[in-house]
């Protein structure tokens, strides 16, 4: 079981959880009310920060993390709950491709990526990668669905 540091959860929970509330909402095509946005966020960083703490199996916390995510939208009351759902399994899809992508690329330059031996800060570091190409892959989803809408509008 691996525990979540202060210093994970400022520099890698929190900033993952306001990429994800923002992709879901580029995924149901709704506008950001600020206020919402940033409860959200918080309210799921800090939800997904006392999970980790839980004595469970390494995986069973992302599920519970994605009911949460769901549970904390449907709470929003802006996002259909079909929209709510399928972003966020297309989000934590991607979140999970980006971390892969990551993990592949610190192998094939010989990084040692076990994360129970790394200090937390050097954890951080490691994940900025992944973190960023989940930006990217967020930034690419909304100009796909910008795109989709403006094609649509002309047939």
């Amino acid at each position: 079981m691996f525990k979540l540091t202060c210093v994970d959860f400022f520099f890698r929970t929190i900033p993952e959880s306001f990429i994800l509330m923002w992709g879901i909402h580029i995924f149901s095509g709704k506008t950001i009310d600020m206020f919402r946005y940033i409860l959200s966020s918080l309210i799921l960083a800090i939800s997904c920060f006392i999970i980790r703490d839980l004595p469970i199996y390494y995986g069973v916390n992302t599920d519970i993390c994605i009911i949460l995510t769901i549970i904390i939208v449907v709470f929003i009351k802006d996002i259909p709950l079909i929209k709510n759902v399928l972003g966020t399994f297309l989000l934590y899809f991607m979140l999970s491709l980006s971390e892969t992508i990551n993990m592949l690329l610190l192998s094939g330059l010989n990084i040692n990526t076990d994360i129970s031996v790394l200090q937390p800060l050097t954890r951080c570091i490691y994940g900025i990668p992944s973190l960023i190409t989940f930006i990217i892959s967020v930034i690419i989803l909304k100009f796909i669905i910008k795109n989709k809408k403006v094609i649509s509008n002309y047939f």
